[in-house]
């Protein structure tokens, strides 16, 4: 679907025009539509990049070191396509001599292909930065993400995961996970891992004692961490 028609048919389903103030969260990945009369709109979104009208330049959100990973996420198969079908400039971080319609076009392909149910894009300063909307949040599920996340001095703010106290203290430690992880799909539970040693008394336990908690003393830590310790061990 071509996005004029996408978007003509987000516009008229949402009225968003009819909303005076809008926020982004950038820590959860979610984009706010506050009217004055007490209504709200809630959608997730990945950030597609930016384009500067100072330099003529479009950066992809994946090349830009102020944008959070988590709210680039599916854009490598943006990347994968371009690269697929020697389509460069879906596969270089930094675009020249474009203009505002290269941000639209860009914009366009990857709606298409990560099936967005909308568009949307804001200035700041010199910047145009533009989005697609994923899916409508309830105030409860936007509610929900902000207790999803969690700063982390390496990485900045990430996706809360959960590891038992001996990942964080080597390698070559086994990896035991609750469920298979996947850092390009976000998951609707949190992560959580264990070592062999943590697996081994899970065995003899079978249910969460006090005697299990202790053992494994559970640690906070963003996912980018818990995909370092993953690799490790």
């Amino acid at each position: 679907m071509e996005l004029s028609v996408l978007q003509e048919e987000f516009m008229k389903l949402y009225q968003i025009n009819s909303y005076e103030h809008w926020f982004y969260d950038h820590d959860i990945g979610a984009f706010h539509f506050k009217s004055d009369n007490g209504r709200d709109l809630y959608f997730k979104y990945i950030d597609v990049g930016s384009f500067s009208t100072k330099r003529n330049t479009w950066m992809w959100s994946w090349d830009n070191k102020s944008t959070p990973k988590q709210v680039a996420k599916g854009l490598e198969k943006v990347k994968a396509y371009g690269e697929e079908n020697n389509f460069n400039e879906l596969s270089r971080g930094l675009v020249e001599n474009g203009d505002e319609y290269t941000g639209w076009e860009f914009t366009a392909i990857t709606a298409k292909l990560l099936n967005a149910i909308g568009a949307y894009r804001i200035q700041q300063e010199h910047l145009f930065i533009y989005f697609i909307f994923t899916n409508e949040l309830t105030q409860e599920q936007y509610d929900e993400l902000k207790d999803k996340y969690v700063g982390c001095e390496s990485h900045g703010t990430g996706r809360i995961a959960f590891v038992c106290q001996h990942l964080l203290e080597g390698s070559n430690l086994g990896f035991h996970e609750v469920f298979d992880s996947n850092p390009l799909i976000e998951p609707e539970n949190d992560y959580q891992a264990w070592c062999d040693k943590c697996e081994k008394a899970w065995e003899r336990e079978r249910a969460w004692t006090e005697n299990f908690k202790a053992f494994t003393d559970l640690k906070i830590v963003c996912d980018q961490c818990y995909f370092d310790i993953k690799r490790r061990s």
